[in-house]
């Protein structure tokens, strides 16, 4: 195998298109058929979010160590918390953005969106502050630190087992109310992030490398499960909830079937290594983030627009075939542009902080505090 793993770069790629879909939501209220569509589309990629913790947490394990891990948890800590602030930013800055394009005072438009009511949790554990959907990173930064305290104490036999019961909590509490009442929000760090990283971390520590020759056998696990998780969620929405497909779209979240899914494709992503490889994929994959960032204030963006010229054209572009086939791919490849953009400018570091410019404020300012006061050596 070669040291960079191509297929999962590939997967990256096609994870946060899936990512893109569930916010742009495509052909949703489209008629009967636009449901349809969607509920597959979305259904289909629910593995997009797992499967990003699952290869941090695989990755992970290939340098920590008992002695290494505060240091290399820190160090990944420090670069996601730099990626979130950046994306705190970017959220800010977007919301202001668009309330001088529509003419709405800037105060109004912060508070709409939630400025108002920002909690310390809703901003540092949950990240759900400001409407703009961050809780990926704070649910991984929080994920890598449980992770950490079971390699940091030895612990490391029992971190999918307990990881596996605390993420079954979450699943109840997400899907299965009928089962029982968990009367906490569970899509978050430690029922659900924490799990997924936990089995990465397991597959690469336990040695497991899937059979290249299996590939194909892998790949019709995937089908199957996906098969199986789109069963299994219409069941949970409109059979057990007796709603109607083609009246309303139920979305529901990562559910049983999930794991199995997840688990099945990371095994073919890692028995078929170069898959992707002599395509743009892996190179889009190595910037999955940046698109994380970027797309939901590009929908905005776009919706503005569509709000702003509908009285002027005379038309909803929304309610046209062209605005639900184009509006994904067209987001996500400016998504990817604006962010290359941004490095390009140096306002990022590709693959490294995101608020570089914050670095060098802080050492403009210490050496200022050593010329004002010189050391008398």
């Amino acid at each position: 195998m070669s040291d960079r793993i191509h297929s999962i770069d590939t997967l990256r790629a096609i994870a946060i298109f899936f990512i893109v879909i569930a916010h742009v939501q495509p052909f949703r209220g489209f008629g009967t058929g636009g449901n349809y569509v969607y509920f597959v589309l979305d259904t289909i990629g629910q593995f997009d979010v797992p499967f990003f913790f699952v290869t941090s947490g695989y990755f992970l394990a290939e340098t920590v160590n008992v002695n290494n891990v505060k240091s290399t948890v820190s160090g990944s800590v420090q670069k996601l918390g730099s990626i979130y602030l950046f994306g705190r930013l970017l959220s800010i800055t977007a919301v202001i953005g668009l309330a001088l394009f529509q003419g709405v005072p800037v105060a109004n438009a912060l508070i709409a969106h939630g400025l108002g009511d920002i909690s310390t949790i809703d901003l540092l554990y949950y990240g759900n502050a400001l409407a703009v959907p961050l809780w990926f990173l704070t649910a991984l930064i929080f994920s890598l630190g449980f992770v950490a305290c079971f390699v940091k104490f030895r612990k490391t036999r029992y971190l999918l087992p307990i990881a596996a019961l605390v993420h079954i909590v979450g699943l109840v509490g997400t899907n299965y109310q009928m089962i029982a009442n968990v009367p906490f929000r569970t899509r978050d760090a430690l029922f659900f992030g924490f799990f997924y990283v936990a089995l990465g971390y397991h597959i690469n520590s336990s040695d497991w490398t899937p059979n290249e020759n299996r590939r194909h056998i892998y790949l019709g696990a995937v089908g199957l499960l996906a098969g199986v998780q789109l069963v299994e969620q219409y069941a949970i929405g409109y059979i057990i909830r007796n709603n109607v497909l083609h009246q309303e779209i139920y979305l529901t979240e990562y559910t049983i079937s999930t794991i199995f899914f997840v688990l099945a494709l990371f095994a073919y992503v890692l028995s078929n290594p170069q898959l992707g490889k002599n395509t743009i994929l892996p190179k889009v994959g190595r910037h999955a983030l940046g698109i994380y960032l970027l797309h939901v204030p590009l929908i905005r963006l776009f919706r503005t627009m569509n709000r702003v010229w509908h009285p002027i054209i005379g038309v909803d572009l929304t309610s046209t075939i062209l605005w639900q086939l184009a509006i994904t791919p067209v987001v996500y490849v400016l998504s990817l542009a604006v962010y290359l953009f941004l490095a390009k400018v140096h306002i990022i570091e590709l693959g490294g902080s995101h608020t570089p410019w914050l670095n060098r404020f802080r050492s403009r300012g210490r050496i200022l505090v050593r010329d004002k006061h010189p050391d008398d050596n």
